[in-house]
């Protein structure tokens, strides 16, 4: 999948539905995965300042999460390298479904900051951990 507006290439599978793709936000789902992205322009985030942007998305859309992931990572975790963006990401439930959050920024265009959502049934956890490791700019 490409969305031409930012550059952006990532892979989700076939049969989603694309439900908006504009300027303002990517949105697609299929019976066991939604994936939103928002891009917010002007921000020019550090790792602190997106480490509380995304914990502050965290408590407006009442994602619930613990200190610390399934796999012992503290949260947010840090990724300084996700195919050339760097951010953070947040694992845990909303409504009783698993979501993730992963805010990226592509340091050559800073002034950009991409607040993906991905929630999925459990049975789906690999793919939705490969769609949030798929992301690329172009």
């Amino acid at each position: 999948w490409t969305w031409d507006t930012y550059k952006m290439k990532f892979k989700a599978p076939d049969n989603m539905r694309v439900e908006e793709n504009d300027a303002n936000s990517f949105q697609a789902s299929n019976d066991v995965i939604t994936l939103d992205i928002y891009p917010r322009k002007g921000e020019n985030l550090s790792y602190d300042g997106m480490k509380n942007a995304i914990m502050d998305w965290a408590d407006q859309e009442s994602l619930r999460y613990q200190t610390y992931n399934s796999d012992g990572d503290k949260q947010p975790i840090y990724l300084d390298n996700i195919n050339g963006y760097w951010g953070c990401a947040i694992d845990g439930k909303k409504n009783g479904f698993p979501a993730s959050m992963l805010l990226l920024v592509d340091p050559d265009f800073p002034d950009i900051s991409f607040y993906i959502w991905i929630s999925y049934s459990d049975e789906y956890y690999h793919d939705a951990v490969a769609i949030l490791k798929s992301f690329k700019p172009m």
